[in-house]
């Protein structure tokens, strides 16, 4: 058996309900979800699509830890500590000597409820879009193409991997305390676009300018709890960082 405590919010309040099913081989979180909806609680709401942690719809807090609720495994979580105060990631997915059986399953942080799981994402990709993160490449493109190395592809490829799932966005403390934040996403994807050769130099330096300001680059705390979270390997810290280094070098001349 499995324990679930889940928080629910509607309009008017907030609530934790507590479930126990049965728990199967293999269970994810996600199928846990499922059963209580199917078969207890039909007024459960949770966001999902694909299943398979490409969509990054299913981003919720599983013991005070952001993940992705359908690559999260029910045998593992259930050994996870859930203590009150356990709310730094380093230390809430860790297994408790008691090993607590009981999963606690809220919405990501940083972002407003809708409905119990289901938080607005619209905030987190309003930011995400203020930076532009598409190629404005020139009429004129050299002759063979923009040829990528192997090494510029894999530095690339690193920051391609992000499905927007925002639990980024949920476990970073700057975001937690300024809303206008631009988010380890945003700033991971615009470090991406400054590296693509297809990209113009003047929205590279229109893109840079606008990361160069403390609700940008330079407020990040550079702790890594995005780094910790994300469920693709991207790195934002390191992609923020690369960001201020660029900006002081292009100060610099």
């Amino acid at each position: 058996m499995v324990y679930l405590k889940i928080k629910r919010q509607d309009e008017s309040r907030e609530w934790y309900d507590s479930f126990e099913i049965e728990e199967t081989a293999g269970m994810t979180v996600l199928e846990a979800l499922f059963y209580v909806q199917e078969h207890m609680d039909g007024s459960l709401c949770f966001r999902y699509a694909c299943r398979g942690a490409v969509c990054g719809s299913c981003g919720m807090l599983i013991n005070r830890v952001p993940r992705l609720a359908c690559r999260t495994q029910v045998g593992i979580a259930k050994k996870e500590n859930t203590r009150e105060g356990s709310d730094d990631i380093f230390v809430a997915g860790q297994k408790s000597e008691a090993e607590n059986e009981v999963i606690l399953i809220e919405p990501l942080s940083n972002l407003e409820v809708i409905r119990d799981l289901i938080v607005d994402m619209d905030t987190f990709y309003n930011l995400v879009d203020s930076i532009k993160p598409w190629i404005n490449s020139p009429e004129q493109h050299p002759e063979g193409g923009n040829l990528v190395s192997p090494d510029l592809r894999e530095k690339i490829e690193k920051y391609t991997n992000c499905i927007l799932c925002a639990c980024c966005h949920g476990a970073c403390p700057v975001a937690a305390r300024d809303d206008t934040y631009l988010s380890p996403a945003t700033l991971a994807k615009a470090w991406r676009m400054h590296l693509d050769p297809r990209e113009n130099n003047a929205s590279r330096k229109e893109r840079l300018d606008f990361v160069d300001s403390e609700s940008g680059v330079w407020g990040c705390d550079l702790v890594y709890k995005c780094v910790a979270v994300c469920p693709k390997k991207v790195p934002p810290t390191m992609g923020i960082k690369a960001l201020r280094e660029q900006i002081e070098k292009n100060k610099e001349n």
